[in-house]
């Protein structure tokens, strides 16, 4: 996904080290561990492993609330700060006494095509995902449609429901290190207050807007995503 991250930071001298998911990508396909406690115990045993240290933990949608998680689970080990991009946090869903995010319904809704369609359930997706999907090459949309395809069914499923459930508010208080807030103001997927949110529950964090930006502004506006990532990483 991030491919457009990865053939350009580095040539500002970054390693950069991306994660797949447990359920995604080329990670294994368990049955259990769909939540944020345990993709957050994850991330530590992948920085633990391979002994990093100074990390900017860069966390994007549903790595978002993970990263936060993680930085109030494991108290910020090995992180040095903390990007937040199109982030799905504090609650991705709306609930009495939270008024931003999508409609439950809308992700229950989710969950039932992806029971039923799949591939068409991506496809659809894709159309909010970006803000100018009409504008993207068909072999673009055969690649990102490959990658929502290369996680398991019941992984999809199982982070939809932890999407739709988890309310990361208490977390937000515990973060200390420097922390980008990177949000498009035209996300539809992680509408743009909860990145206000974040911002007012993040002690100094710093929030950017990204004008006309959707949620995969990683690939629709790269140029000012990389260079504020690189600025924020310094």
């Amino acid at each position: 996904m991030f491919e457009y991250q990865f053939t350009e930071l580095p040539k500002h001298g970054y390693r950069c080290i991306g994660i797949d998911l447990r359920g995604f990508g080329d990670s294994d396909k368990p049955w259990e561990g769909y939540n944020y406690d345990t993709m957050a115990d994850d991330v530590k045993a992948v920085l633990d492993t391979l002994n990093l240290q100074n990390v900017t933990l860069v966390g994007f949608s549903m790595g978002g609330p993970i990263s936060i998680r993680y930085m109030s689970r494991h108290h910020g080990a090995h992180v040095e700060k903390l990007a937040l991009l199109a982030a799905a946090a504090p609650c991705f869903t709306k609930r009495e006494d939270f008024p931003y995010g999508i409609d439950k319904a809308a992700v229950d809704d989710l969950i039932r095509q992806t029971y039923e369609d799949r591939p068409s359930m991506l496809r659809n997706f894709s159309q909010i995902f970006f803000a100018a999907p009409d504008k993207l090459s068909p072999e673009f949309k055969i690649w990102n449609l490959s990658l929502g395809l290369a996680a398991s069914a019941y992984a999809t499923i199982q982070c939809a429901i932890e999407l739709r459930d988890a309310d990361l508010r208490e977390d937000l208080s515990t973060i200390q290190v420097p922390t980008l807030i990177l949000h498009g103001v035209n996300d539809r997927v992680c509408l743009f207050d909860l990145a206000k949110v974040m911002h007012e529950g993040i002690k100094g964090s710093q929030l950017i807007q990204v004008e006309k930006a959707g949620h995969g502004f990683y690939y629709e506006e790269r140029e000012r995503f990389n260079s504020e990532l690189v600025r924020f990483i310094g």
